[in-house]
C-alpha cells in the first residue's frame, strides 16, 4: 500500500514506517491517505479535537465512508482566539472540531488493521458520506 502525508510518500509501505509518520500527525503533517489505488483508500486529518477518519471503497461518492466513534466524548479543543472578520474570511481555521474525532491511538490501530488486511474494532459504524458535525 501507498501512504502520503504532508511530509511523505511511501510505496508499500510497512507497519513501522506508518506508526511512525501517523505519529507525526498534528505535528508538521495534518492528514495521512493509506491507499490501495485512487478510489479505495482510508485518510485522517487533523482537527482541534482529534482526528477524523473516512475511507472510500472504489468507485465515487456512494462508497465514500466516515468513522463514527464510540468512545466517551473527547476533551474540548482548547478555545479559540477572536479573529477579525478578515481573518474568518480568508483564512484556514486551525481549531476546526467535529464529533467524528478519534484519538490518535485509535486512528494507529484503524490505520494497522487496514494495512494488514483486517476488519478493525475500531470505529463500531461507517456512515456513508462525509462528517459534518
Amino acid at each position: 500500500m501507498h501512504l502520503e502525508t504532508d511530509l511523505a510518500n511511501i510505496d508499500d509501505v510497512t507497519h513501522d514506517q506508518l506508526r511512525a509518520e501517523l505519529a507525526r500527525l498534528g505535528d508538521g503533517t495534518d492528514r495521512a491517505i493509506l491507499s490501495i489505488d485512487g478510489s479505495t483508500y482510508i485518510q485522517t486529518a487533523v482537527f482541534g479535537n482529534g482526528l477524523v477518519v473516512e475511507k472510500r471503497e472504489g468507485g465515487g461518492e456512494e462508497t465514500h465512508f466516515h468513522a463514527v466513534p464510540r468512545h466517551p466524548e473527547l476533551p474540548p479543543a482548547k478555545p479559540k482566539p477572536k479573529r477579525s472578520w478578515w481573518e474568518k474570511l480568508f483564512t484556514h481555521d486551525p481549531d476546526l472540531t467535529s464529533e467524528c474525532a478519534f484519538t490518535l491511538d485509535e486512528v494507529q490501530q484503524i490505520f494497522a488493521d487496514y494495512l494488514a488486511g483486517r476488519t478493525s474494532d475500531l470505529p463500531k459504524q461507517w456512515d456513508q458520506g462525509y462528517c459534518d458535525r
